[in-house]
C-alpha cells in the first residue's frame, strides 16, 4: 500500500462526517484479501446505484430536476 493510500484511508477512519457503516465496511475490508474486497466493494457499489436510480426513477416528479 502506498502512503497515499494509507493516508486516505486514516483520513476517512478519522472523518467524523464519515457514516458509521463505512467507516465499518472499510476496516472489514482491510483484514481481507485486497483483490477480493475491491471486486466485492465494486459490485457493491453497482447494485446500490442501481437500487438508487430506481428510487429516483420512481419518486414523484417534484423530487426530480
Amino acid at each position: 500500500m502506498t502512503m497515499d493510500t494509507v493516508d486516505r484511508i486514516a483520513a476517512v477512519m478519522a472523518d467524523r462526517s464519515a457514516s458509521d457503516w463505512l467507516r465499518v465496511a472499510l476496516q472489514t475490508a482491510l483484514a481481507r484479501d485486497p483483490v477480493e474486497a475491491a471486486n466485492d466493494a465494486e459490485f457493491l457499489a453497482e447494485l446500490l446505484a442501481s437500487r438508487a436510480a430506481d428510487a429516483l426513477r420512481a419518486a414523484p416528479m417534484f423530487f426530480r430536476d
